[in-house]
């Protein structure tokens, strides 16, 4: 793995809306598949001809708390389904298919989940499965998985507990929740011992087993913990009692958070209690561009843990020295696939996590050679290869137990990776400022 520093990209300052949509009519099914693309930039994607299909169907949050996630999400998952398409599509026992997306805004709603996957399953007839976004809605998705004997790659989803329900077909692609924070504890262990740290975090699935694991963590590592406290994952406005109460807990650090939207907000608000902590990890947020871009000077030197960065690449070179095979695009042929996609931004890891689940389905569906639930399970069970989001393995439950996470840091309006020190673009910057 080799490491660089990330830019921005520069935003568009005036964006034109063209929906096109691409409707695909199935004999004697009347299924209709929509692709929305946005001016100027139109990614140009179209499937060969002369392909059968094979129907991956999910549900993906457009709208709604987990829109930012979602629509880096979904723009990966394009990209990853355009390179396949491109590069010779699918080929099962010598005839070759096209990957064709069917997917549904869940407006990030569990309500929501079970009529679309239902629907997906039962009217569009979706062969594989991709989860929706988020441990909460991928916990409500899995067990339709179940019941339909379908294979679904978890690409948002990583609270330890979803592999604890004896699930046959769900798999997931990303690091458990249990592990985001360790990095974060490791550096402190290091070079602050003495800190005391403050947990704040939002009381969904994920965050709770993250922050909690991460809890439990630094007291093993000898580091001492004097606040931990949850709030509500939904309609949380005012987080400045938790954080005045962490203050005068006598906390130095501050970690946990959620997903972007309660990141975002703890760190408006740490001003306004007048608290700034020496170091800040925060969940999910940080590795949005929009972070930093809502925050300014706010968010210089605030951390967080991160599952992919495009300055930390995989190479066929790496998996030859890991003795693994490769699959997939380099990471600069993700790069480009992705920015072909209008006012997708910059890629982050919620877009190559996605964009990977894609590329472990199908070398899943190459190495069974075959359509077959039982075939493709089997195949992802046994399976142990490179993509550019870095090692793909499960355990016996289909946990994710090979992927490498790393810590980010914004440091000057850049991005950059601090540890672990093997993939470093930069080291950490201590203590935090607020500006």
């Amino acid at each position: 793995m080799q490491a660089k520093p990330r830019r921005l990209a520069k935003r568009t300052t005036a964006i034109i809306v063209i929906a096109i949509v691409a409707i695909v009519i199935v004999s004697g099914g009347g299924t209709y598949y929509y692709i929305n693309y946005v001016a100027p930039r139109p990614i140009s994607c179209t499937l060969p001809s002369g392909r059968d299909a094979i129907k991956v169907g999910f549900t993906i949050s457009l709208t709604g708390t987990y829109n930012v996630e979602g629509s880096k999400s979904l723009a990966g998952i394009e990209a990853a389904a355009c390179w396949i398409n491109s590069n010779g599509g699918v080929t099962v026992n010598g005839k070759t298919y096209n990957i064709v997306l069917d997917y549904h805004d869940d407006a990030s709603s569990s309500s929501n989940i079970s009529p679309l996957y239902t629907s997906i399953i039962t009217q569009d007839h979706a062969q594989f499965l991709l989860a929706p976004y988020s441990s909460g809605l991928t916990g409500t998705a899995a067990p339709l998985a179940e019941q339909n004997n379908l294979v679904m790659l978890s690409h948002g989803g990583s609270s330890d507990s979803i592999w604890t329900k004896g699930y046959k077909n769900v798999f997931g692609v990303l690091s458990p929740a249990s592990t985001y924070f360790n990095n974060a504890i490791n550096w402190l262990k290091a070079n602050h011992l003495g800190d005391k740290l403050a947990f704040l975090h939002s009381d969904d699935s994920f965050s709770t087993t993250a922050s909690v694991a991460a809890s439990r963590y630094a007291v093993q590592q000898g580091l001492t913990v004097v606040y931990n406290y949850s709030y509500p994952s939904m309609g949380t406005q005012d987080l400045s009692t938790q954080l005045t109460a962490a203050q005068v807990a006598g906390a130095d650090d501050l970690l946990g958070g959620g997903h972007y939207a309660d990141g975002l907000k703890i760190v408006q608000q740490l001003s306004s209690v007048g608290w700034t902590p020496k170091f800040i990890s925060l969940l999910v947020a940080v590795t949005e561009p929009q972070f930093q871009q809502q925050l300014g000077g706010a968010a210089n030197l605030v951390t967080g843990p991160s599952q992919w960065e495009t300055t930390v690449t995989y190479s066929p070179a790496s998996a030859q020295t890991a003795g693994i095979p490769w699959y997939g695009p380099t990471e600069s042929q993700f790069v480009d696939y992705y920015s072909k996609q209008a006012n997708a931004g910059s890629p982050t890891y919620h877009s190559g996590e996605a964009g990977a689940a894609i590329l472990v389905l199908v070398n899943a569906i190459h190495n069974a050679n075959s359509l077959d639930t039982t075939a493709v399970r089997q195949a992802i069970s046994g399976m142990h290869i490179m993509t550019f989001f870095g090692q793909f393995q499960v355990d016996a439950t289909g946990k994710q137990s090979a992927h490498s996470m790393v810590l980010v840091q914004w440091q000057n309006g850049e991005l950059a990776v601090v540890a672990p020190a093997i993939v470093t673009s930069g080291t950490v910057k201590y203590p935090y400022t607020g500006s």
